[in-house]
Formats: structure tokens, C-alpha cells, sequence
């Protein structure tokens, strides 16, 4: 059975999928639909029908939870992040979508429509789609995370690649309701004390509990006579202690990781001292990381061992011992 020429136009517009209704508005019949559906289309989820057979991609899951919603839902969470360009985030969950309080909240196979009093009023439009701006799709993925490492991993990543700063993550999660936001404030503080990286967080949060190690520096500035040098992960600055991440996921933000790991040296040649730690061993076995940086603080400290000529400037206002 042939396909009207508007269908064909609206199929093209929306990536092969449409609405029964928007269908029939195109000139078919529904027994068009019901021919087609019996040979080349496919019901995705709701009155939304896709004109193949083969699996949805990413893109057109979204396009499908958008005509679902309707043209003033708008598509946030971790699907919007993925669509924005984060990657920190799973991807294989239900797509979520924010509409007015005057539309019904449901779940439909692989969409989850849920009602705002917020919506947002400037949304990033591409094609049909509808997209929350970065700050509050982060922010709705992290306070759906499943763990507080996957809400730290994409607030971490939103805040260390610039695609949102602490002031508008704090202004989201304060403007947003205090359900399901216990991983996304802690997930903020942490990013409010500098560090890069998940595993920088587990890492400041097992020494912060120390009783032998004093403040710890996240991502310190540090420089030695006007020479700028490797920023550690994490600094210990009365005795010139560095403790170093070592992974390579971690140091995408470097465009050398071989390069980044030399460097290790840079410090140690301007009086630091440098040790270094896998997020793998942070993970697995915290309380021998922790007890091999206390040795090493401890003998430094009992040497005399000073910060020379390297100067620190903090630069995220870290954790208390």
C-alpha cells in the first residue's frame, strides 16, 4: 500500500518515526498502518511507530520518548547528557522526560514521563528533540544515580570539561525538590574540593579520615620560582607529599599520558616527593593506600622534611582530617 507524500516529508523530518495520529493527520488509513505494521514498521512504545525494522538507534530512542511526551516535554537525565556530549553517564536506562503539571506522569516501556513546576524555558532543540541545558540535565542524572560514584562521575566530568560551573549545579539542586538528592549533594561537595576524578574523591575522603595526616590538597596549584608545575592529585604541602592517580581514563584531560606520568619526576626534582596509586588500589585495598601514604608522611615529617621552594595555592577548598 502506498505512503502519502506528507507521511514520507514526516517520517524524514522525525528519523522514521511518528505518532498514529500524527499519521493519519499525513492522509493514512489505519489500514495502511495495520499493512505496513505487518510487514516493514514497527510499534516502538505507545501510539509511537517507527518505519523500520531494525533496532532503534540512540537518537531516534530519544526522538520516540519525545513524540511519547509531546512538543513541550523535554528530555533530561543522563540520555540528555549522552546527547550533549558527557560521557559519565550509563546510557542503557529509561529515557526521561520533564512535562507541564497539567500533563499525566507515566511510564511507557522504555520512557519515563515525569511533571515539573520547573520547566526549563530555553531547552537545546535539535530536529523534534527537546533537551534540559547541561546544568540541569546533570543534575537530574545525578539525583537518579544508583550510586554516589555515578553521581560524582558526571557532575566531575560536567564541571572538568566547563560544560557547567559549581554555581549553576548548586542553583539546580537547590531549585529542584530534596527527594533523590542525597548522591547529588554529596556528589557536588565533593566537586567543590577540586578533585578531577572519582577515584580522587575515594581517595581524599580515605585520608580525610586519617588520624595521622593533616589537611590534604586537592589539584593544588603549585609552583617552584615562577615555574608552574605538575599539579598532584592530592598534596600534603607542610612536607612536600604528592600522591598521584595513576590511570589512564583519568588523565583524558591530558593530551600525553605518557607524558603526564614523567612527569611525576618534574616534582621530585624541585624537592616533592611523589607516590602513586591505581584506581584499581584505591578501590580494592583503601587501607593499604592509606597506611602506605601515612609511612611515607610520617617519615617525612619526622625527617624535616619542608616544601622548599615550592609555593601552593589551593584550588577547591578540600576536606578536614
Amino acid at each position: 500500500m502506498e505512503t502519502t507524500n506528507a507521511a514520507v516529508e514526516l517520517l524524514r523530518r522525525q528519523d522514521e518515526l511518528a505518532t498514529r495520529a500524527q499519521l493519519y493527520e499525513a492522509g493514512l488509513t489505519r489500514a495502511v498502518i495495520r499493512w505496513r505494521l505487518g510487514r516493514s514498521w514497527t510499534a516502538v512504545v505507545g501510539p509511537v511507530i517507527a518505519a523500520t525494522r531494525a533496532p532503534l538507534t540512540p537518537r531516534q530512542r530519544l526522538v520516540a520518548a519525545q513524540l511519547l511526551a509531546g512538543p513541550q516535554g523535554i528530555i533530561t537525565g543522563e540520555h540528555a547528557c549522552l546527547h550533549q556530549g558527557l560521557t559519565a553517564v550509563p546510557g542503557h536506562r529509561a529515557v526521561r522526560v520533564l512535562v507541564p503539571m497539567s500533563h499525566e506522569a507515566r511510564r511507557v516501556g522504555f520512557v519515563v514521563i515525569t511533571r515539573t513546576r520547573r520547566p526549563d524555558l530555553q531547552p537545546l532543540l535539535d530536529g523534534v528533540l527537546r533537551l534540559a541545558r547541561i546544568p540541569r540535565a546533570v543534575m537530574d542524572a545525578a539525583r537518579f544515580a544508583t550510586s554516589l560514584d555515578e553521581a560524582r562521575a558526571v557532575i566531575i566530568e560536567a564541571v572538568q570539561t566547563g560544560r557547567a560551573t559549581l554555581e549553576q549545579l548548586q542553583h539546580e539542586l537547590d531549585a529542584g525538590p530534596r527527594r533523590h538528592s542525597a548522591f547529588a549533594r554529596r556528589a557536588l561537595a565533593d566537586a567543590r574540593t577540586g578533585v578531577w576524578s572519582v577515584s580522587e574523591a575515594h581517595l581524599l575522603h580515605l585520608c580525610a579520615g586519617s588520624t595521622v595526616l593533616p589537611h590534604g590538597y586537592p589539584n593544588p596549584v603549585l609552583e617552584h620560582c615562577g615555574l608552574r608545575l605538575l599539579s598532584p592529585d592530592l598534596w600534603f604541602d607542610d612536607v612536600a607529599l604528592a600522591v598521584m592517580v595513576h590511570s589512564r581514563a583519568h588523565h583524558l584531560r591530558d593530551a600525553d599520558w605518557e607524558g603526564t606520568v614523567e612527569r611525576d619526576s618534574e616534582l621530585t626534582a624541585h624537592g616533592a616527593t611523589v607516590i602513586g596509586f591505581t584506581p584499581r588500589s584505591i578501590a580494592t585495598e583503601p587501607q593499604r593506600v592509606l597506611e602506605r601514604i601515612e609511612q611515607v608522611y610520617l617519615t617525612l615529617s619526622r625527617s624535616g622534611q619542608r616544601r622548599s621552594a615550592i609555593t601552593m595555592t589551593p584550588r577547591g577548598v578540600g576536606l578536614s582530617a
